[in-house]
């Protein structure tokens, strides 16, 4: 069994901290790789939802690929830049006029609820 007391060559508490810095790190790497699977779960169940949208589009309204990569491309410069994502900016308030960011339901000065864009 290892002494606490002497972790990695070091001695005292200085050995401890290094043992409780790596138990820290362990666990944190096991968190963020946790994260990563489940983000490529949702990525791909996000690709197949799609797929299965597109699919249906192309067969019900007679849609081409070039259509589809038409539209993604006018998304894609909505923001000004052809970049392959899309930036929103803040918007104004309706009613104070102060700018707020898209993802606040209401606006943080006066309470004004604010239309919500649904990608944002």
């Amino acid at each position: 069994m290892t002494n606490p007391f002497i972790v990695a060559g070091g001695a005292g508490f200085g050995g401890m901290m290094a043992h409780a810095e790596a138990t820290d790190a362990r666990r944190e790497a096991r968190r963020a790789q946790s994260e990563a699977t489940e983000l490529n779960a949702r990525l791909d169940r996000l690709a197949m939802t799609c797929e299965a949208l597109w699919t249906i589009l192309r067969e019900k309204l007679g849609l081409s690929e070039e259509d589809l990569v038409d539209r993604v491309v006018q998304i894609d410069l909505s923001d000004g830049k052809l970049d392959g994502k899309v930036s929103r900016s803040a918007v104004s308030c309706p009613k104070c006029g102060r700018t707020i960011g898209r993802r606040f339901p209401n606006c943080m000065y006066c309470g004004q609820a604010v239309m919500q864009d649904p990608f944002a």
